[in-house]
């Protein structure tokens, strides 16, 4: 008896001592470890960031999905509550919080933190600015980018090939005028704010260029700003392009390549003050890219081009239906000797989009077109060594990359 009352009293003191012992299990991850989400029906980047308390950008550099705002049912993504955009150098912190109030707009809000609305709706994953709401909690980005108060240069630096979006929001004005390199830049009146489109040569020289702003009030009085932009190079490949002879012959003949050019950029070089487009452009057709914009390219040998490619090549069986990108008025449609049978659309306040090489011309001059609507078939007439659609975009004058419209909504 006992020995039974000793084996029950040291079996409860070490049931009490094991009461007061951590038991070991296995323990959240730290909140820095990232998580796996399994994205379902419904999900998007800025409904998943929501739920983790981070951010679309923070989200899109921990899976780098570069800015593709794609997601698939069942694709995995690494998720960290602690995420967060990394924090520029000349910025204290990446971003504040800010809670809309009645009567704000994403413009608005991005000229009082002196930033740009762009930025605001990519740090958020907003894909409709007008669609905002009272109440709402919207992470706003320091500005990297606000020259003065009034002037937001967007990107600050930019690349050959890119387009430059010059912003002056100040009260009262009456016109606003400039020149960017000691070149004239056309402004356009908008809601709240006056804007300039620039196009950057993809063969511009690098370095700081020269921008002056005059931004004259309704009683006459004009202020000037003046500052610079940092042109930076873009890595361009190079290309070894075999012609036939009979091709030969064009690319020999300076004089005709010359004088079309010449033609193309009296064209181009017109000024329409009326946006006729909104949001981001469509590509004109979906397949394999074979020619970036840029690239150097070499024929038959010969030496590398100083400026590269004039735009996107889209390598696609000939009769391939070409669509309009975005809404705009057809100010050329027909044959040309180097460009083949080519169409230009104009955009408006200097936007311009060009269709080279068409088997078929389904769109005439003067025509208004609307983004999906068809206006050619790909082919391989002029200059072309194969069937393929060449697409070409100007702003300014200048040659720009097409698809960089694709990805940016300007202004």
């Amino acid at each position: 008896m006992q020995l039974v009352f000793r084996a029950l009293l040291t079996a409860l003191l070490c049931a009490l001592a094991l009461a007061f012992v951590p038991i070991s299990i296995a323990s959240a991850p730290p909140q820095d470890t990232p998580s796996v989400y399994v994205v379902q029906a419904g999900d998007t980047l800025f409904s998943i960031a929501l739920r983790y308390n981070t951010t679309v950008l923070a989200l899109k550099q921990l899976n780098k999905l570069g800015t593709s705002d794609l997601i698939t049912v069942g694709q995995k993504l690494s998720v960290s509550s602690t995420a967060s955009p990394a924090t520029p150098a000349n910025s204290v912190s990446a971003s504040s919080s800010y809670t809309i109030q009645s009567g704000d707009t994403l413009y608005g809000i991005a000229m009082r933190y002196g930033t740009t609305m762009e930025a605001i709706k990519n740090l958020n994953g907003i894909v409709n600015p007008n669609l905002i709401s009272v109440g709402q909690a919207i992470a706003v980005p320091n500005s990297i980018s606000v020259t003065k108060p009034g002037l937001i240069v967007d990107p600050p630096v930019v690349r050959q090939g890119g387009t430059l979006m010059i912003q002056v929001a100040r009260p009262n004005l009456a016109s606003v005028n400039g020149t960017f390199n000691g070149k004239p830049i056309n402004f356009t009146r908008a809601t709240g704010f006056w804007y300039a489109l620039v196009g950057i040569s993809r063969c511009a020289k690098l370095g700081a260029v020269p921008l002056a702003v005059t931004a004259t009030d309704d009683a006459g009085k004009p202020s000037n700003d003046t500052t610079s932009v940092t042109i930076a190079s873009t890595a361009y490949l190079v290309d070894a392009i075999t012609l036939p002879p009979s091709k030969v012959t064009i690319l020999q003949d300076t004089a005709l390549i010359n004088r079309e050019a010449a033609q193309l950029a009296t064209i181009v070089n017109k000024y329409s003050p009326t946006r006729l487009w909104s949001g981001a452009f469509r590509q004109p057709l979906y397949g394999t890219i074979s020619e970036f914009f840029g690239t150097r390219r070499s024929y038959n040998g010969g030496p590398v081009g100083a400026c590269g490619h004039e735009g996107t090549d889209f390598a696609m069986p000939g009769g391939t239906p070409i669509y309009a990108p975005a809404r705009g008025r057809v100010v050329f449609a027909g044959l040309t000797q180097v460009r083949g049978n080519m169409i230009v659309i104009d955009h408006g306040v200097g936007v311009f989009s060009a269709y080279y090489h068409l088997s078929a011309i389904d769109t005439q001059a003067g025509q208004m077109v609307d983004p999906g609507m068809l206006i050619g078939k790909v082919g391989t007439t002029g200059l072309s060594t194969g069937n393929h659609l060449h697409w070409s975009m100007w702003a300014n004058g200048e040659y720009v990359d097409p698809m960089e419209w694709t990805r940016r909504i300007v202004p």
